[in-house]
């Protein structure tokens, strides 16, 4: 399958090692770039959670439902991880424009780029 940056999947991160990790199966918006997706086994996601929270950008990132995606969600930029292509399930929708510059500025902001 074909894994394309902006692109919201469903990713099964179980098993969970810690209990400040991300669990079950949910979606994520991958984050690597489309044509290293291509030859790498791994894809850097950041998950998703409908466990919303109000005004907490950069590090939450609101992403309104559409295709596939039916609740509104928050993109976890602390939930920054490389997942086994093996671990994605389906693809859901994508991300707007907008929306990937906001989950941009956060990751730059978390990693202090």
């Amino acid at each position: 399958m074909d894994y394309k940056r902006g692109d919201i999947v469903l990713v099964n991160f179980n098993p969970q090692k810690k209990k400040e990790e991300i669990s079950k199966v949910r979606p994520a918006v991958i984050l690597s770039d489309t044509e290293l997706n291509e030859v790498l086994d791994l894809i850097c996601v950041v998950a998703l959670t409908t466990n919303l929270i109000k005004d907490a950008e950069p590090l939450r990132v609101r992403i309104s439902k559409r295709n596939k995606l039916k609740q509104e969600s928050d993109a976890m930029i602390e939930q920054l991880r490389s997942v086994s292509k093996e671990r994605i399930q389906a693809i859901v929708g994508s991300v707007s424009e907008e929306e990937m510059k906001k989950i941009e500025y956060g990751i730059g902001v978390m990693l202090n780029l």
